[in-house]
């Protein structure tokens, strides 16, 4: 009788170590999820942050020269600093032809023609209230032919380009006249205090990047460098191209 009792505490004895040992293996195996869970969500962290952190590096900047590419919708311009020949001069300012080619190299403008696509823009520029003469012969000579240019000194541009699709904007002409032009620059001057650089738009102010202003055929722009004390009366609201401008 005592060996059937023993043999029977044995068997009770193994079947609940059988169920420790269980036990054991499932706290493990619950513990190594947890410690996986937790290793994905900290490695999911930590992604999350070097991501923001490149993107806070690589398009953050609105400098000029950065690389970002252009929002959708605007034409990519170099920074006007790094162009030959740019004029960061008080007015009056030349035609600036001497250098019209490098630029036109680094800006890639359509070829010009007179007969694929023609239309005009007129241009009026103010520094300190006083206007500013547009001089003839931007961008165009025997040895210059930029789709963008003018033929006398009316502040009339003319848009003459090969391909049909062409949208030039502002700051395209800046550039090809070789004129320090940027969102809050003009020659040698940059907003300071009420002393800022202002757009009109057919008689309205420009609210968008005045480098991006379209120039669309028959526009009245005006570029202003002053007080607003210093602003034209009135503001040039509307032109209409006549064979002489």
């Amino acid at each position: 009788m005592s060996g059937q009792g023993n043999d029977r505490l044995t068997k009770a004895e193994r079947k609940e170590q059988a169920r420790l040992e269980r036990e054991e293996i499932q706290r493990k195996q619950a513990s190594r999820k947890r410690n996986r869970t937790v290793a994905l969500i900290v490695g999911l962290a930590i992604a999350a942050i070097v991501i923001g952190a490149l993107v806070l590096l690589g398009g953050g900047s609105d400098t000029p020269g950065s690389s970002a590419s252009p929002a959708p919708g605007t034409v990519a311009l170099p920074d006007p600093a790094t162009l030959p020949g740019i004029m960061r001069t008080p007015p009056p300012w030349s035609n600036n032809l001497p250098q019209t080619n490098e630029r036109l190299a680094i800006l890639d403008l359509p070829g010009l023609s007179d007969t694929v696509l023609h239309h005009h823009a007129r241009l009026w520029i103010y520094v300190d209230g006083k206007p500013v003469v547009v001089p003839a012969d931007i961008g165009i000579s025997q040895t210059v032919a930029s789709p963008l240019h003018t033929h006398d000194d009316t502040g009339t541009v003319h848009i003459e380009s090969d391909d049909p699709t062409f949208e030039p904007v502002l700051g395209q002409f800046m550039d090809v006249w070789g004129l320090y032009f940027t969102p809050t620059c003009l020659g040698d001057a940059c907003n300071d205090g009420d002393r800022q650089l202002r757009v009109f738009l057919d008689g309205q102010p420009y609210v968008g990047d005045p480098t991006q202003l379209p120039l669309n055929d028959q526009v009245a722009i005006v570029v202003t460098m002053g007080t607003s004390d210093q602003l034209p009366n009135p503001i040039p609201d509307s032109f209409t191209f006549n064979s002489t401008g």
